[in-house]
């Protein structure tokens, strides 16, 4: 993705993505959570690549820190759900 075009339709493609999964998944579920998550981090990593649009160093430190809660928000959700899994194993077992 060197070319700003590629990483713009990258960063347009995943945002659409994004708004599709946040309508049909359920937030309240941890897997659900951590989809949004995880396509959140991926929209402001993207983002923040953006090196032929000049974006300013600030708006740059933005993007990827809002990256980096998304990626926290995704690690936590997504062990709560691997938690809820092996206990809903270990009852049907």
């Amino acid at each position: 993705m060197a070319e700003t075009g590629h990483s713009v339709r990258a960063a347009d493609v995943l945002a659409d993505v994004l708004a599709e999964v946040r309508e049909s998944v359920d937030r309240r579920e941890a897997l659900g959570e951590a989809q949004i998550a995880v396509l959140e981090a991926a929209v402001n990593i993207v983002r923040a690549g953006q090196t032929g649009f000049e974006v300013p160093p600030v708006e740059r430190s933005e993007l990827v820190r809002e990256a980096l809660g998304a990626v926290r928000a995704a690690t936590v959700a997504t062990g709560f759900a691997l938690t809820y899994a092996h206990q809903t194993a270990r009852v049907l077992a």
